[in-house]
């Protein structure tokens, strides 16, 4: 049921590139705005986020191959991602966002929690297979 009726190309590209709400945020608003570079303060003035937070958030897009940085001091990154399908994908997922908002979220929440969940099982202690019977 995590994948909410989320088209597959979404959700491939959710699990891929977004761990959290506002990484997802961050890279509409530079989507929906290719027309200017944005720079970590612009970013956190426009969202309402800090700008640690920001700039984390941009580091990490654009690593994914999703933003291009200008280099300059302080830097400024845009939507140019590295693969026409994750134009495309990014495309798909604002249009989703804007229709299923609640659908969109909840599965960007449940896939850091089967990480986890996974991540913790393995390092579940086993019991004693002989039953433990020390006296």
């Amino acid at each position: 049921m995590s994948d909410a009726g989320l088209p597959p190309r979404v959700q491939r590209f959710i699990t891929t590139h977004i761990d959290s709400l506002e990484k997802l945020e961050v890279l509409l608003l530079l989507w929906a705005r290719t027309d200017r570079e944005w720079t970590a303060s612009a970013v956190s003035l426009e969202l309402r986020i800090t700008e640690t937070s920001a700039t984390a958030r941009l580091v990490d897009l654009a690593a994914s191959g999703l933003l291009v940085g200008n280099g300059a001091t302080p830097p400024a990154w845009r939507f140019s991602p590295s693969h026409s399908e994750d134009a495309q994908a990014v495309t798909e997922l604002s249009a989703v966002y804007g229709a299923k908002r609640v659908s969109v979220i909840t599965f960007i929440f449940s896939r850091p929690l089967d990480k986890v969940r996974g991540f913790a099982e393995a390092f579940v202690l086993k019991k004693d297979k002989d039953g433990g019977g020390h006296g």
